[in-house]
């Protein structure tokens, strides 16, 4: 069967009556998915049946880690840290194992951790964390106080002769 475009080669307006009748998105009732819920309405009820479509609210927002942005500011404005381990944590909204290891001997040093013998003490919920989690590798022993922490990364912290008290 003979293609309608080829129908038309040749023809200015292509059975569309004047030229502009047939430009812009008014032509086609808007762009996109505009009047899907107005004058498009029938034609996505369709598509919602056959699942290509979603109807109205979907979806899911993770909630805001505002309270450990606040707290980081707080100890930023108080001078308990340094511009350094200000933007390393206020990067990670979630605290890895490994994270800490990188930054335990920073904190030693800015007073938010104590470092006795060779075990390193740290409290999370003093930066605003209240999880730890097991990503990474940790090389140094750290006794950390935290509200909750993954099995994992308890498993990790012990491994190395740490430990994990869960407040």
């Amino acid at each position: 069967m003979k293609k309608k475009v080829k129908k038309f080669r040749g023809s200015r307006t292509h059975g569309k009556g004047r030229n502009d009748r047939n430009r812009g998105a008014g032509c086609r009732g808007g762009r996109g998915n505009a009047g899907r819920h107005k004058h498009k309405y029938i034609k996505f009820i369709k598509l919602a049946k056959m699942g290509l479509y979603q109807f109205g609210k979907h979806g899911f927002t993770r909630p805001q880690r505002d309270h450990l942005k606040r707290k980081l500011r707080e100890l930023k404005e108080e001078g308990k840290l340094d511009e350094y381990t200000y933007r390393f944590l206020y990067t990670r909204p979630d605290l890895n194992v490994s994270d800490l290891d990188e930054i335990v001997d920073r904190l030693v040093n800015l007073g938010l951790a104590e470092k006795v013998d060779d075990i390193y003490i740290v409290d999370l919920s003093t930066l605003g964390y209240r999880k730890l989690l097991g990503g990474g590798i940790v090389t140094k022993k750290i006794e950390v106080k935290v509200e909750r922490a993954t099995p994992r990364a308890i498993e990790k912290v012990e491994e190395v002769g740490g430990r994990v008290v869960q407040v």
